[in-house]
């Protein structure tokens, strides 16, 4: 994609019938072929630029459709490229000869993503905003909706610009006493410098804490039940999903590996994964393999329902105990499952109240609250401040965690009346990492990784 500049197209829209489907032509002879092939219905022999036209797409005399075409003259077109779309009706016939059509006249395939890519290479957008419009496509909520919004917007690429500006002062700083050193002139005012550095920082800390946010607004909060074996978790997790998702029996063990889905409730994404049963004292190979992934999946969850049956008190606290001193940081319910055969509650010692579910997954008892609470802990930890900037891409927070380990790097070495030569250096990779992230340094293989994700005709 890199070498070629000719003329592309793809449909659209997608596979399928419909009432209309879109054709998408970008490059230098998009409006030349369009001409050759499209009749006015008002007769006009050329259709003009930025305009909308009506009337026929013919081949030898034959009409193929009565169809809308919009042409966009470059710049002002999504690409940057002369660019026509094809309004057709949606029948696969008439879609695929069209599109034969056009590739007989000296256009070819588009490849995934290869219309935001010339975008991207045209300075329509920069690498940040295009892959804001794959998270737009991709967006399942309102809060998903947004972040992609904002993004596409240019809010994080001005935050990245302005940070490599403020680094390429230091640089300039530095410069200056490097070019004046040999007269003994200081002209680098360290306080002053250290402000600045302080000041940069800052901001990609912040930017770097948001992450964790933007994360699980874009993916969806992770949720894992786990227990013991035959406590209840996979009829649990089907009563939430409202699907006999999960296969339950009252085999231990019947749960080997993981079962991950996903649930939309109030407009958030959560990820719910029921996993294999805990049991220590198992010596089947595969039921460990199972257990293994358990706590892998509790590693990376942001909030644990811990299942446990209300018939055995005993093991409850014990394990309890164990959980605690474990995952000490992490937020943990307690769900106290089958209460429908007894009827005392069970009060844990040293345990927050509000954390402690007395439910029945098989009658559905209690579920209600507990989703209830879910939703509450979620918004706390997806709770965002007025026009907060969040991070949603690893690749963004990969960068900025390179670039302030070299400030930091900067940081120490001022302080240690380092050579400026060498607080240069740390601030020029520091510098490239931001501008990784913008696209204002890359390379071809990360351009195409990024690219290959989208969907052809996008």
């Amino acid at each position: 994609m890199l070498k070629e500049k000719d003329t592309i197209v793809a449909i659209a829209t997608p596979s399928g019938y419909g009432a209309i489907a879109v054709i998408r032509m970008s490059g230098k002879n998009s409006i030349k072929i369009i001409n050759n092939i499209f009749v006015s219905i008002s007769l006009k022999k050329k259709l003009s630029e930025n305009s909308i036209n009506l009337g026929f797409i013919k081949i030898k005399k034959k009409i193929i459709d009565k169809v809308l075409i919009l042409v966009f003259k470059k710049p002002k077109s999504y690409t940057g490229e002369d660019v026509v779309e094809i309004s057709c009706h949606g029948s696969m016939y008439i879609q695929n000869k069209i599109l034969s059509i056009i590739i007989d006249q000296g256009a070819r395939l588009a490849n995934p993503g290869e219309f935001t890519f010339r975008a991207f290479i045209n300075g329509k957008i920069d690498l940040c905003q295009a892959e804001s419009i794959l998270d737009l496509v991709n967006s399942e909520t309102l809060f998903s909706h947004e972040l992609a919004i904002n993004q596409m917007r240019g809010n994080i690429s001005n935050i990245i610009k302005n940070l490599r500006k403020k680094i390429i002062d230091l640089l300039s700083l530095i410069e200056l006493e490097l070019d004046f050193s040999e007269e003994n002139l200081f002209v680098l005012n360290k306080r002053e410098f250290q402000k600045i550095l302080d000041n940069i920082i800052k901001k990609i800390n912040d930017l770097i804490k948001s992450f964790k946010i933007g994360n699980a607004l874009k993916n969806g909060i992770l949720v894992s039940i786990i227990g013991c074996t035959n406590v209840g978790k996979s009829t649990l997790f089907n009563k939430i999903l409202k699907d006999e998702r999960s296969i339950v029996s009252n085999i231990a063990g019947t749960t080997r590996n993981y079962i991950e889905e996903n649930l939309i409730i109030n407009g958030i994404k959560f990820r719910f994964i029921d996993t294999a049963g805990i049991n220590n004292k198992t010596k089947d190979y595969i039921e460990k393999l199972g257990i293994k992934k358990t706590y892998k999946n509790i590693k990376k969850s942001d909030l644990i329902l811990y299942v446990f049956d209300c018939l055995n008190e005993e093991i409850l606290m014990k394990n309890l105990k164990s959980l605690q001193e474990k995952y000490p940081k992490k937020k943990i319910f307690i769900l106290i499952n089958k209460y429908d055969l007894i009827k005392k509650k069970i009060n844990l010692r040293n345990y927050q109240d509000k954390d402690i579910f007395h439910i029945s997954a098989k009658y559905g008892y209690g579920i209600k609250n507990l989703l209830d609470e879910i939703t509450f802990f979620s918004k706390k930890i997806t709770s965002l401040k007025e026009n907060s900037i969040i991070i949603t891409q690893t690749r963004h927070y990969e960068n900025l965690k390179k670039a302030i380990f070299y400030l930091y790097k900067v940081k120490e070495d001022l302080e240690k009346s380092i050579s400026p030569e060498f607080l240069y250096i740390s601030l020029q990779t520091a510098l490239e990492c931001l501008g990784q992230i913008i696209g204002e340094v890359t390379n071809e293989d990360i351009l195409s990784n990024i690219f290959s994700k989208f969907c052809i005709g996008k």
